[in-house]
């Protein structure tokens, strides 16, 4: 029996390591629109292109999610499948693979489909999706894998920080008036996603070196669901490998990944935007 991991792009990974024999792993794109020019989340992207262009754009660019067909087609594969979406306060993608879901079922009631609502983006998305890999490893049962997945979602934390909030409030992620912090005068926005999945605004920091500190004290503070901790960057590992260092020395005994951002984080990150999952 192979199991199917299916995830929209927010969860910032291109393919998923260690799953032998027993799953595949596949990846939904999410489309950016800038202008005329549409961008698809796939692995020919061109983020920096991307990025640049959406500077230059005086109007608002769009964002689209994968549709009910396009989870529907995923979805219809032979076993059990688990999907993993962007925080369901965010975008519609939850809503659409909900839909595939109810579309199959009702054709094959038996269909074993876990729609997995992350609650946030990027690295917390990720770590779930490895939670899922390492329960299935262990011969858990889908029952187990789903309720343990949606625990995971609500204990896992994320923060964020952003030199702009630009695109999130001209596309109602953020209201303006939180948002104004960040992209002024060299100041950091740092924020969260809450526990509805939202965005709330936590303060501000002048510069990398106090963005740091502040993320690491805001970590210390909440504190860590595990022993792992994911940094996902649009464009800026420098401050990515810094906040690494600051967080190992924090936390001792914990790991810490980095890894760039897919296209729609690097849209809503924006260039230099840090994304934290612990």
């Amino acid at each position: 029996m192979i199991w199917h991991l299916v995830s929209d792009t927010a969860c910032d990974l291109y393919t998923l390591e260690g799953g032998n024999d027993q799953m595949d792993f596949a990846t939904i794109p999410f489309t950016i629109r800038i202008g005329e020019k549409e961008y698809i989340d796939r692995e020919d992207i061109q983020i920096p292109e991307m990025i640049a262009a959406n500077e230059d754009h005086s109007e608002t660019a769009q964002t689209a999610c994968p549709s009910p067909g396009d989870w529907r087609e995923k979805f219809s594969a032979p076993g059990p499948v688990i999907a993993f979406t962007i925080s369901s306060a965010l975008s519609g993608s939850y809503n659409s693979a909900c839909a595939a879901k109810a579309m199959l079922q009702d054709e094959d009631p038996d269909k074993q489909i876990a729609v997995i609502d992350s609650k946030a983006t990027g690295p917390e998305q990720a770590m779930l999706v490895w939670k899922a890999r390492d329960m299935i490893l262990a011969g858990r049962s889908f029952d187990e894998i789903e309720r343990e997945l949606n625990a995971a979602a609500e204990r896992i934390h994320t923060s964020f920080a952003l030199a702009s909030y630009h695109n999130l409030i001209r596309n109602g992620r953020v209201s303006r008036l939180k948002g104004f912090i960040a992209g002024h005068l060299g100041f950091w926005g740092i924020g969260i996603g809450d526990e509805n999945g939202e965005i709330a605004i936590r303060g501000k920091a002048r510069g990398s070196r106090s963005m740091i500190r502040f993320l690491t004290e805001e970590l210390q503070k909440v504190g860590l669901a595990g022993s792992l901790i994911v940094i996902s960057h649009c464009m800026n590992e420098k401050d990515a490998l810094a906040l690494k260092e600051a967080l190992l020395q924090a936390f001792p005994g914990v790991t810490v990944l980095v890894q760039p951002t897919r296209g729609l984080d690097s849209f809503y990150a924006e260039r230099s935007g840090l994304i934290v999952g612990y």
